[in-house]
């Protein structure tokens, strides 16, 4: 088992709904967010069997070209392995106001989602399921001072590239990061957007295939604000995976507006404990939703201050 923990500024629907948000790229807060050095990402193509990839949409591209085309259909959730780190803390749980939820990921149980939607051969480049990346597992980032493939193109097998497409780039370019980030510890979950569970789109009008924006209009799966012409897709409802998929595919199309929300829905099993902040108001009452109290378990603890050393520490409440 591997824990994990997500520092948050409150519950919202994380213990209630189990719902956590996937980021797109418009929303993350570095700049330098998926940055790659293009021409030794070029160069390490030229030795692949087939040097360039295939779009659907823009045909036949550099690896390069596919990744600045195609970054903003990803979504990324990161966790930490700390829970006592007090500048995430201040930063990410609202000055120690916030939270920390913990999740365990269990490899031999698959990932962390109660329901990954999947569709590989029709989100991705990959040959099938067996050779995506975006299976749902959390996976540590990797710190450099330089750009992803400007000094280590050649340190990674890529005897598969061909069966794993260009999403395997795709995939890749968000799990290197600045070595200054590396007190965060981060482990991320990559996703593309179409795999979403909800959606919400803060004007429906804003959907630009009209068969698509109108089947949202009128499905049961979707709640419409009349008045803000605002949009809930319960994509986790649509039974149908072809109906799934070209909603979702148009859903992402969305991302490079910040206000447009996706969100994963975690199996009730990850959720395992939770911690207070230390200068927090909420409650173990605030904690104990029904989505993750669901399986009969979680640990609550509050953060106190140790009086010797700067640091925290928790009691069980």
């Amino acid at each position: 088992m591997k824990q994990l923990f997500k520092y948050m500024s409150e519950p919202r629907d994380f213990f209630e709904k189990g719902f956590i948000r996937l980021s797109q790229p418009s929303v993350l807060n570095d700049p330098f967010e998926a940055a790659f050095c293009r021409k030794s990402l070029d160069e390490l193509a030229s030795h692949f069997d087939e040097p360039t990839s295939w779009d659907p949409e823009f045909g036949e591209l550099k690896f390069s070209q596919y990744v600045d085309l195609r970054m903003h259909h990803i979504g990324v959730i990161s966790f930490t392995e700390s829970k006592e780190n007090l500048l995430m803390w201040a930063h990410y749980a609202n000055e120690h106001k916030g939270i920390v939820a913990g999740v365990a990921y269990h490899p031999q149980m698959g990932s962390i989602f109660e329901s990954l939607f999947r569709a590989d051969s029709l989100i991705n480049s990959a040959w099938g399921e067996e050779w995506s990346k975006f299976d749902g597992a959390p996976a540590p980032v990797f710190y450099r001072k330089g750009l992803r493939y400007r000094n280590d193109k050649f340190d990674y097998d890529y005897s598969d590239i061909s069966a794993e497409g260009a999403d395997r780039v795709l995939y890749e370019v968000f799990l290197q990061k600045s070595d200054e980030w590396i007190y965060e510890q981060e482990h991320r979950v990559i996703l593309r957007l179409e795999q979403a569970d909800r959606v919400i789109v803060p004007n429906i009008s804003s959907i630009g295939n009209l068969h698509i924006q109108n089947r949202i209009k009128n499905s049961s799966y979707s709640i419409l604000n009349a008045d803000s012409r605002s949009c809930i897709v319960n994509l986790f409802e649509v039974a149908d995976g072809a109906e799934r998929t070209a909603v979702a595919m148009e859903l992402a199309k969305l991302s490079k507006n910040p206000k447009t929300i996706y969100l994963m829905k975690l199996s009730s099993s990850s959720i395992n404990n939770c911690l207070i902040g230390l200068n927090s108001n909420f409650t173990k009452a605030d904690i104990q939703g029904k989505h993750a109290c669901s399986t009969g378990y979680l640990d609550i603890w509050k953060a106190t201050r140790n009086m010797d050393y700067y640091s925290i520490e928790f009691e069980a409440i």
